[in-house]
C-alpha cells in the first residue's frame, strides 16, 4: 500500500470512528431525554390525581404512609426488583447491574420534578387532561429507554424476568406483572391506611393506553431510531469506506 493509500485509509478509518461517535451521543442524548420525560410524567400522573400507572402505585402508596419520598420510595422498589431479576435468571447479567445505578439516579429525577411541579389541580377537565399528559409523556420516554436498548428500566427488567420465569412474552409477562404490582398495593394500603391509595381510573387508562401510544411512536420515530442504533454501533456497511 502507498503511502498516499495509507493516509487515505487512515482517514476513512478517523471518519468513521467520528461517525460512529456523533451518533452514539445523539442515542445517549435521547436515551437521557426519555429518562427525565419518565421521571416528570410519573410526578405528573400522582397531581392528576385520578390514580397512578401500575408500577408505580406502589411506591407512591408508601410515600404517602411513610416519611419517604416517592423517589426514595421508586429507587428502593427498583433495588428489589434487581436483586428479583438476579434470583429468577441465575447469572450475573451487566446489564442488570447496570440497573442499580440507574434506580438511584432515576430516583433523584423523580424527587427533583417532585419538588419543582408545584401543581394539584382541583377540577375534573384539569385533571384529565393532566392524566392525559402523562400518559403520552410516559409512553414516548418509556419508548425512547427502550428502543436505545442502553440500561433498561427495572420495571420492565422485572417484568421481561417474570415472562421468562413463566414462560410467556414480555406483553403477558408485564400484564402479569402489573396485575400483581396493583394487588399488592391495594393489599399494603387497605391494611395500614384503609383506603385505597395510588388506584383508580388513571390506573386503567395508563394500562390501556401507554402500550398503544408506544406503538404510535414506533411507526412514526421507528426508521430515525433504527438508524440511530445502526450508526452507534456501526453496523450499516453501504457507504464504508474501502481502501484501494
Amino acid at each position: 500500500m502507498t503511502g498516499e493509500a495509507a493516509d487515505q485509509s487512515a482517514r476513512g478509518v478517523n471518519g468513521l470512528a467520528r461517525r460512529k461517535e456523533i451518533w452514539m451521543l445523539k442515542r445517549l442524548g435521547l436515551y437521557v431525554i426519555g429518562v427525565l420525560l419518565l421521571g416528570f410524567s410519573i410526578v405528573l400522573n400522582t397531581r392528576a390525581g385520578l390514580g397512578v400507572g401500575s408500577i408505580n402505585t406502589f411506591p407512591y402508596a408508601m410515600s404517602q404512609m411513610t416519611p419517604l419520598s416517592l423517589g426514595t420510595c421508586s429507587t428502593l422498589l427498583y433495588f428489589v426488583f434487581v436483586a428479583a431479576q438476579l434470583l429468577i435468571y441465575r447469572k450475573i447479567d451487566g446489564k442488570i447491574l447496570l440497573q442499580i445505578p440507574f434506580s438511584y439516579v432515576m430516583g433523584r429525577v423523580i424527587d427533583f420534578f417532585n419538588r419543582l411541579l408545584d401543581f394539584h389541580p382541583d377540577s375534573l377537565p384539569v385533571q384529565l387532561a393532566a392524566l392525559a399528559a402523562a400518559i403520552v409523556l410516559t409512553a414516548l420516554g418509556a419508548y425512547l429507554m427502550v428502543t436505545l436498548d442502553l440500561i433498561p428500566n427495572p420495571a420492565d427488567g422485572m417484568a421481561r424476568a417474570v415472562g421468562y420465569a413463566l414462560h410467556k412474552d414480555f406483553g403477558q409477562g408485564k400484564l402479569i406483572f402489573d396485575c400483581v404490582m396493583v394487588s399488592i398495593t391495594a393489599a399494603v394500603s387497605l391494611i395500614f391506611a384503609h383506603r385505597l391509595i395510588g388506584i383508580g381510573v388513571g390506573t386503567v387508562l395508563s394500562a390501556l393506553c401507554i402500550g398503544r401510544m408506544i406503538r404510535v411512536y414506533g411507526r412514526i420515530l421507528g426508521p430515525y431510531m433504527k438508524k440511530i442504533l445502526e450508526e452507534s454501533r456501526n453496523e450499516r456497511k453501504r457507504g464504508a469506506f474501502t481502501p484501494s
